[in-house]
């Protein structure tokens, strides 16, 4: 019976160390994620140019928009310096749309979702 407690107890010890040691974030992986989201927040401010040479925007919502892209990637640099690589979709535990995203209106400073000028696609 001893014996089998502290096989059981040696096991669950190694677990709880070699676990969250083999799920670490390394530092190929943190300059992977720094590269990943810098790539990411140039391609949105491609599409953001795009929309305005499309004219789906106007150059002054272009340069809003551009405004806060740099603001948030200024602020993940900041959060990834300081060793948060955390941030992603949204907030955990919300759920079943209690969110203020831009399906319920929630965006409001955004000047793309502004909901009169979305025009219903064609059926």
């Amino acid at each position: 019976m001893k014996k089998s407690l502290v096989i059981l107890l040696v096991v669950a010890l190694l677990t709880v160390v070699a676990v969250p040691a083999a799920l670490a974030l390394t530092d190929s992986r943190k300059s992977e994620l720094r590269e990943l989201y810098e790539q990411m927040f140039g391609l949105r401010e491609q599409i953001v140019d795009k929309q305005a040479e499309a004219g789906l925007i106007t150059e002054e919502e272009a340069a809003q928009i551009k405004a806060r892209l740099a603001e948030i990637h200024e602020y993940r640099r900041q959060q990834m310096d300081a060793g948060n690589y955390t941030f992603g979709f949204g907030s955990p535990g919300r759920g079943r749309g209690g969110g203020r995203g831009i399906g319920r209106g929630g965006c409001g400073r955004c000047p793309v979702y502004r909901q009169k000028d979305i025009a219903a696609p064609d059926a």
